[in-house]
């Protein structure tokens, strides 16, 4: 999967959730009154989407998700795929 880095704001978005939800369950509804000073709903709710289509977060029903732990994310999802492509460029260049 080719992916982009996470926005200033979704990393925001996600410990800010994680801050007052930890790894317990919550609902849009929730996530809409704990963000809603400082994003709006449609920038809160695309965020929740692509953040749930990455892995960060898992989709439990229509409205309830559940956060994963960023230390997993960030091992599973960006280095490996970095350092699996870090190991090719070095065995060509030697």
């Amino acid at each position: 999967m080719n992916m982009r880095w996470l926005k200033k704001r979704e990393v925001i978005i996600y410990f800010l959730l994680f801050k007052k939800f930890r790894y317990e369950k919550f609902n849009i509804g929730d996530a809409f009154s704990i963000l809603g000073p400082y994003f709006s709903k449609k920038v809160t709710y695309n965020s929740i989407s692509y953040m749930t289509k990455i892995g960060l977060i898992t989709k439990l029903s229509n409205v309830e998700y559940r956060l994963n732990p960023f230390d997993d994310f960030v091992l599973s999802f960006l280095a490996k795929p970095y350092l699996e492509r870090r190991v090719t460029l070095r065995r060509r260049i030697q």
